[in-house]
């Protein structure tokens, strides 16, 4: 392999790795912070006394969180996987190997989980804007 092919596979690594692990820390900080951030306000009180208000909201914030945990659980599994097959290769050959380096090679999953997290806070910070002016 060529220096110029090895610095063009590896030279990107470094930057999406360190871009993603920001954008997992940001949407999981946003996710947990904003509704901590709320509901520390006096006049939130009211809000939070309405189940039928807070709720919905409460559920677009964990399903975001949540998101974001199991796809954390995802690629730590599958890099697991990737790496017990380097210290034995026949582990190669089985399923969960091959899954696993397909999982690594995509990269849409990656999208649609953030886009996921993205939108469930969108519409929770939607509604408990609205939820807040109205208390």
């Amino acid at each position: 392999m060529s220096n110029a092919k090895r610095v063009t596979e590896t030279g990107y690594y470094e930057p999406y790795a360190a871009y993603s692990r920001t954008l997992r820390t940001w949407l999981v900080a946003y996710g947990i912070g904003v509704p901590v951030l709320f509901a520390s306000q006096q006049c939130f009180s009211k809000v939070i006394a309405k189940p039928e208000v807070v709720c919905p909201i409460a559920v677009l914030f964990l399903v975001g969180v949540g998101v974001q945990i199991i796809v954390a659980l995802l690629y730590k599994y599958t890099m697991a996987y990737l790496y017990l097959g380097e210290g034995d290769p026949p582990f190669k050959q089985t399923r969960r190997w091959r899954a696993s380096y397909w999982v690594s090679e995509q990269m849409w999953p990656e999208m649609v989980f953030d886009l996921v997290s993205i939108a469930c806070f969108v519409m929770a910070t939607y509604n408990l804007i609205i939820a807040y002016a109205y208390c």
